[in-house]
């Protein structure tokens, strides 16, 4: 994508015309920044940002806290499975699944990277004719302003699953790891959020998406927050002419409460700006109306979004 900067010059020169990005918006869309504007948001988690925020070193500023941490966890038989990831891309590109350090350590050689802690007990979907397998979410979000801040999400998501049943062992099955099919030859399974809610809620019971969503909800506004918490260049910038549209890949993981109880926790993956809409389009054909409505006429009656 192409990025524009001049904001000021389009203020003077084109005060009557809308812009479809904000200021220094790549604090979401880059994924070492990502983790820094996370980290902002107050959590319990080890001083490592919120709970949404899986465990994250930069493979360039912090190799020193990567390595004692890798160390510290395989010296407490910890898991240390560990998604390696360039700073700048999308798709699965250039991406590898890891529980070698010396292996880790050569990936940035190829581009800067970021090491996230891979997830090692997600939430599955079971798919009759595979087994469990991955899936992650994607839900759209709107910025409309950033002062005051306006964010809405899109009230219909879409899934991407994993072809293969889910487990640690062949790190290097692209099938079994990823969930990302639109763009190699292979099997593609697609489903409506309505569906996926009712084979959710039969698959988990005693979990109701409904409360789900409001962790994502919470989860989504939290990155907006941390990203405007400073001025730019290191946060989002206001710009009344703009109105932005971001998709945001996530993924749930359990974890153990103090009393046993299970507890799901979303997992925040990724921004990208200005999405395929493709599939959008097709599921909904309203999309694009509510898409506009929503950042550029301020109208947000019966849009299908929800304000963050």
């Amino acid at each position: 994508p192409i990025y524009f900067k001049d904001f000021e010059n389009f203020s003077k020169e084109c005060p009557e015309k809308r812009i479809n990005q904000f200021p220094f918006e790549n604090v979401i869309t880059i994924k070492d920044l990502l983790c820094v504007v996370s980290r902002r948001v107050e959590g319990k988690k080890r001083g490592n940002g919120p709970d949404w925020l899986p465990l994250t070193f930069n493979l360039k500023t912090e190799l020193k806290q990567f390595v004692s941490c890798y160390q510290t966890r395989d010296k407490q038989c910890l898991d240390n499975h560990w998604i390696v990831k360039p700073w700048n891309l999308a798709r699965g590109l250039d991406t590898q699944v890891s529980e070698n350090l010396s292996h880790i350590l050569r990936l940035p050689f190829s581009g800067p990277k970021i090491a996230q802690k891979y997830l090692h007990d997600p939430v599955l979907f079971d798919r009759p004719e595979l087994g469990r397998v991955k899936f992650d979410i994607r839900y759209i979000v709107l910025l409309q302003s950033v002062k005051p801040l306006k964010v809405y999400a899109y009230n219909r998501f879409w899934l991407r699953f994993a072809n293969v049943a889910f487990d640690l062992s062949d790190l290097d099955v692209y099938e079994k790891h990823f969930t990302v099919m639109n763009y190699i030859p292979t099997n593609l399974k697609q489903m409506y959020c309505h569906e996926f809610i009712e084979k959710f809620e039969n698959q988990n019971p005693g979990f109701v998406w409904s409360e789900v969503e409001k962790k994502i909800f919470g989860m989504i506004k939290g990155v907006f927050e941390g990203a405007t918490a400073e001025p730019p260049p290191a946060g989002i910038g206001e710009c009344g002419q703009a109105g932005a549209m971001y998709a945001t890949d996530l993924m749930l993981r359990w974890e153990r409460n103090e009393d046993g109880s299970k507890e799901m926790i979303p997992q925040m993956l990724e921004f990208n700006w200005m999405p395929d809409c493709e599939r959008a389009c097709q599921y909904y054909p309203d999309f694009f109306n509510n898409v506009f409505n929503t950042l550029f006429l301020h109208d947000t009656e019966g849009q299908n979004v929800t304000l963050l």
